[in-house]
């Protein structure tokens, strides 16, 4: 009697390997084609997304809102006034904000 051999687990596996071996360059291209795909949909997702009203208004409370004491402004009207240098200088800043 004459039993055909049937194919192992172990060697369907490498048969499967070295069918798969020639196609290894298509696969991790493909891999690499869709992590870049997904990286990209998660960035322009990133992108477009808004703040919301609440979160705008808990930074905006956090914010330091910058304070001038009138004194100083008035101390520099004073010199303004007195001095002719100081106007020269008030009269440049005003034209050359740089």
């Amino acid at each position: 009697m004459n039993k055909t051999k049937k194919p192992t687990t172990n060697q369907n596996i490498q048969a499967i390997a070295i069918k798969l071996k020639k196609f290894a360059w298509l696969i991790i291209l493909i891999f690499f084609l869709i992590i870049y795909g997904y990286i990209y949909l998660k960035i322009n997702s990133f992108e477009s997304q808004q703040p919301s009203s609440s979160a705008i208004s808990s930074d905006l409370k956090t914010s330091v809102q910058p304070t001038i004491n009138p004194k100083v402004v008035q101390q520099l009207e004073t010199l303004k006034n007195n001095s002719v240098s100081v106007q020269a200088l008030f009269n440049q800043a005003r034209h050359n904000p740089f």
